[in-house]
């Protein structure tokens, strides 16, 4: 079961940067994670979403059983609000410092760094993520869910409940010994989810209905296969949770605690992992760092990004990196060389020298150590597999493999056919059989390459368990082709250069040559220190769509935040600011053929090995390619060729 997870400020702010209502935007990726599913060769019994009936059904469900049981109850709290927007401001419109372990630039509902979760209103020196204004705390009610009254339960869970990962119980354990908070599961409108019943601009927190499409999804597959879904959650079924790191307080605190207070079994499993980083540093959809499945499965095959994961990622929390060095080695090394070589040599030995044909009759000894490795793989894979031990399931799968191109290599099959001819049929019998039996325990992992290895084996239906070949095999084919990565990434691709209209210019109060800007980037309005005073006056940029250096990291100049860089070009006589008059704020500054990957946050150092300079026309260039904003060149004005960006 899957579900897209739909609500929340997330996809709002993502739909304004793209122009589209959060209804029309969920609908176009629901679509798209599908079909990214599907290429990556994962399949569902059931793959729905959050934005649903069924599960605006179930959530109602889930709220009036907990309300019903009294562990709802409503209270007048102070919530954030931004005077200026006049709104209060849901989780994600605000930015700020961790009140636990000071880390700057979170988001007011959990910490990225330390994982815990608190209200906006403990953010230190918050902003409003919209306008980049200081937030106010303004009187209102909400709906809390009584998670205090489970703390006993909760305890008891997870002490007996020896199926969960230890690393994550412990940690668990501790935010319990400090004290759980009741839940606020409300949040004022605007909000992208779901209204609560009789309530007129109440909805329920994403995080109380984002888990409940676990359920929702079930339901959705039970209608349509004549099941009972309540049955399924109550007593029937072992559920398991494959969930990240970050949002372990949600999936081992308020969902069991929500799942008990509607009378529904506790999760079984909860395979929780670390951050999946490029190069050391994390991914993240909300910052724009990441790379798209989509991009990548248009040069490589599916098998071998499913290989690399499973290959690198262990059954606990550790960060896993994506390293296209390392993936050209697991890919051209283990898979090509040790998988794909075996099963050529072996295959291609048969079909020379027997036309084909499995050798028939062959009588082997039970004793025989290669007899018994083949026939104990299934199980041995089997058995890590069902305990979500995946890596250590494929390194017995490699290990197999290492000790089939021993056997093969050590016996000779090439010369035994002609010394003793018996001994090279078996020899060439029980390389099939081991072929045979990989072909079916490295499905889960590689299943186009399994399939492909099937049909030249001829084997049909082929189920889990001890294997026989078929008697007749076909040709055999290349199943790994050889890769070559382009590890090196260029500089100007760590940049997030966005067009940005200035709304205002004010004199810095504590320097004379800076201006205090201010910016509006479409989805995000910020504020900029620039040394522009000498250069123009503030009715000269006022209005100007100029470029911005969106993801340097922010400072204070002379006790004023700056968050970005206004980028001009510097002559040595004259200055101008980069230009992008026909841009819409907060569209990207690109250089054809170059792939963006900025970095999440860089220092200026980073920028200053990026080269750009003025050329003809007034444009500005990057390795002799133009500065575009769509197909719009980016332009300066009242500098000389050759004058650089800085």
């Amino acid at each position: 079961m899957c579900a897209t997870d739909e609500h929340g400020t997330p996809i709002e702010l993502n739909a304004m940067k793209q122009n589209m209502k959060p209804e029309e935007f969920v609908k176009k990726w629901r679509g798209e994670h599908a079909r990214d599913f599907k290429n990556a060769r994962i399949s569902f019994d059931e793959f729905h979403y959050t934005h649903s009936n069924k599960n605006k059904e179930m959530a109602d469900y889930f709220f009036n059983s907990a309300k019903k049981k009294g562990y709802i109850y409503e209270k007048e709290i102070e919530a954030t609000y931004c005077p200026k927007d006049e709104r209060f401001l849901p989780d994600r419109f605000v930015k700020g410092i961790c009140p636990f372990c000071r880390e700057k630039d979170q988001y007011g509902d959990s910490c990225e760094k330390c994982g815990k979760t608190y209200n906006s209103t403990e953010l230190l020196t918050p902003v409003c993520a919209l306008c980049g204004a200081t937030p106010i705390q303004k009187k209102t009610k909400h709906f809390f869910f009584k998670l205090s009254s489970f703390s006993k339960e909760l305890e008891d869970w997870l002490l007996k409940n020896k199926n969960l990962q230890s690393d994550v119980v412990n940690y668990v354990k501790n935010w319990i010994k400090d004290g759980l908070k009741d839940w606020d599961v409300t949040r004022d409108g605007p909000y992208f989810g779901f209204k609560i019943p009789g309530e007129k601009n109440k909805y329920y927190y994403v995080w109380l209905d984002a888990p409940i499409g676990y359920v929702s999804s079930t339901v959705s597959w039970a209608g349509k296969n004549k099941k009972n879904w309540e049955e399924f959650w109550k007593k029937d079924a072992e559920i398991y949770h494959f969930i990240g790191k970050d949002i372990v307080y949600f999936h081992y605190l308020f969902w069991p605690s929500l799942l008990s207070s509607a009378g529904f079994s506790l999760p079984h499993k909860i395979p929780t992992r670390g951050y999946l980083t490029v190069n050391g540093k994390k991914m993240s959809k909300s910052r724009g760092t990441f790379i798209l499945l989509k991009d990548f499965l248009e040069k490589y095959s599916a098998d071998y990004l499913r290989y690399y994961f499973t290959a690198t990622t262990p059954n606990n929390t550790t960060d896993v990196d994506f390293s296209w060095g390392l993936f050209e080695k697991k890919i051209n090394k283990e898979l090509l060389n040790d998988f794909g070589n075996f099963v050529h040599r072996a295959l291609t030995f048969a079909n020379n020298n027997y036309g084909g044909q499995v050798p028939k009759n062959i009588k082997v000894s039970k004793n025989e150590l290669f007899l018994k490795k083949i026939n104990a793989l299934p199980q041995d894979v089997g058995a890590e597999f069902d305990a979500v031990e995946l890596k250590r399931g494929l390194e017995k799968i490699m290990e197999f493999v290492r000790h089939c191109n021993k056997y093969f290599n050590e016996n000779e099959p090439w010369k035994k056919i002609k010394e003793d001819k018996k001994k090279a049929d078996e020899v060439v019998y029980l390389s099939i059989k081991a072929i045979a039996t990989l072909s079916i325990v490295i499905e889960p992992v590689i299943p186009d390459t399994a399939k492909k290895l099937q049909d030249m084996l001829n084997l049909k239906n082929p189920e889990w368990g001890v294997v026989e070949p078929n008697e007749k095999i076909k040709k055999p084919k290349v199943l790994i082709e050889k890769i070559e990565c382009k590890t090196e990434q260029d500089n100007f691709s760590k940049l997030d250069i966005r067009a940005a209209k200035i709304t205002n210019v004010s004199n810095h109060p504590k320097a004379d040559r800076l201006y205090v800007i201010q910016l509006d980037l479409g989805f995000e309005k910020r504020q900029v220190v620039a040394g522009l005073k000498k250069n123009y006056g503030q009715k000269e940029l006022e209005g100007k769509t100029v470029c911005v250096l969106y993801n340097l990291k922010p400072a204070k100049l002379r006790d004023v935040e700056s968050n970005g860089m206004i980028l001009a070009a510097d002559d040595g006589e004259n200055v101008s600011v980069l230009f992008a008059p026909k841009a819409k704020p907060g569209d990207v500054v690109t250089v054809d053929g170059i792939k963006q990957a900025p970095a999440n946050l860089i220092d200026f150092k980073d920028f200053e090995a990026v080269k750009m300079e003025v050329i003809k026309g007034k444009r500005v260039s990057y390795n002799k390619k133009e500065l575009l904003v769509g197909k719009n060149a980016v332009v300066v004005e009242k500098v000389k060729i050759g004058a650089k960006v800085c």
